[in-house]
C-alpha cells in the first residue's frame, strides 16, 4: 500500500504572520462547509431550536482549533 502525500493549503508561517480576521478568512473562504451543514442541520421539530445558526458553530469550532483554545 502505498502512501499519498497531500500537499498543505497554506503555508502555516504565512497563516500566523496574518492578523486574525483575514487568517479565518483565507481559512474559510477555501473550506467548503455545506456537507457538513445537510449532515448536522436540524431534520426533525424535536430537539434543539430551528433557528441555530449552524455555520456559525462550524466556523467557531475551527477558530478554536486555529486559535488553540483548549475548550
Amino acid at each position: 500500500m502505498s502512501i499519498i502525500r497531500q500537499g498543505s493549503l497554506f503555508d502555516i508561517q504565512e497563516l500566523f504572520d496574518l492578523e486574525p480576521p483575514k487568517r479565518f478568512g483565507a481559512i474559510f473562504s477555501t473550506l467548503d462547509i455545506d456537507p457538513i451543514l445537510c449532515v448536522i442541520s436540524k431534520k426533525s421539530i424535536y430537539g434543539a431550536p430551528t433557528e441555530l445558526n449552524y455555520a456559525a458553530m462550524l466556523y467557531s469550532l475551527v477558530a478554536r482549533i486555529v486559535e488553540r483554545i483548549p475548550t
